[in-house]
């Protein structure tokens, strides 16, 4: 999509995003997160697109985090914060898509990369794949990362990673609750798009509003979420795909879906 470092592929009603840089570990350069959050706002508004997989070109990394290479000590506040500001636009875009997202981490997801595999839906890895955020270890914070983190997984695991810039392996991932699940190397790829195009079979509507809700309801008071929650299923309970889904159980048949 208008970005030989972004590539989208669509199959079967999902979409794969892939981060194309493989020769710096698909590093993000300013043009790659400009090209990135175009793909998903596109992928958001695609009628055929009802799942989202975002993975790394090649075999070694999902993402290395920003291109170093491509930053200068010398730059401006101004233009470091037009850089940055470029990533926050990455996270949002994850935020604000309209799809579930399924991040397939085939490598290192490190810095920035760790954020964006964690502001996926569900987090899949490869065994050999390896977390970090290791910003600490040149001078910086991951503070943009914080975000996604620490809603993940919490403040004190949260402040693990960030001051120790070490790099922790899949299964060390999962029981953190940064990752959903880890497959060896050779079914990983088979196994994402096994979970992908089983929720691309799903009610898009009830995806969409549901995947909403959640993320409306983190930063709620309880009682405030309840009666939030309490309209949203009552306006789901309106649709046709609702309905659909109902009249398709009741005949003992698969629904038809139409996302209205």
């Amino acid at each position: 999509m208008e970005n030989n470092h972004i590539i989208v592929e669509i199959k079967n009603g999902v979409a794969t995003l892939i981060l194309n840089r493989p020769e710096v570990h698909n590093a993000l350069s300013s043009d790659m997160m400009l090209g990135f959050v175009n793909a998903c706002e596109k992928l958001s508004a695609a009628s055929d697109v009802k799942v989202v997989v975002l993975t790394g070109a090649g075999d070694k990394s999902f993402c290395s985090g920003a291109d170093l290479g491509g930053m200068d000590s010398n730059d401006s506040v101004m233009s470091f914060k037009e850089h940055v500001t470029k990533y926050q636009n990455c996270l949002k875009a994850l935020y604000n898509i309209k799809k579930p997202v399924i991040g397939a981490i085939n490598g290192y997801a490190l810095a920035g990369g760790l954020g964006l595999a964690v502001a996926c839906d569900l987090v899949y890895a490869k065994e050999s794949a390896q977390f970090g955020a290791p910003e600490i270890n040149v001078g910086l914070w991951g503070m943009m990362i914080s975000a996604p983190l620490v809603r993940t997984i919490g403040s004190k695991k949260t402040f693990e990673l960030m001051y120790s810039g070490d790099r922790i392996n899949a299964q060390k991932a999962v029981e953190l609750g940064l990752v959903n699940d880890v497959y060896s190397d050779d079914i990983f790829t088979e196994n994402v798009y096994k979970i992908a195009e089983k929720l691309a079979g799903k009610n898009p509507v009830a995806l969409i509003q549901g995947r909403e809700a959640l993320n409306m309801i983190q930063d709620m008071e309880y009682e405030k979420a309840l009666n939030y929650l309490r309209d949203q299923v009552v306006i789901l309970s309106r649709t046709n795909d609702y309905n659909e889904g109902l009249k398709a159980f009741k005949d003992k048949r698969q629904p038809i879906w139409t996302g209205k």
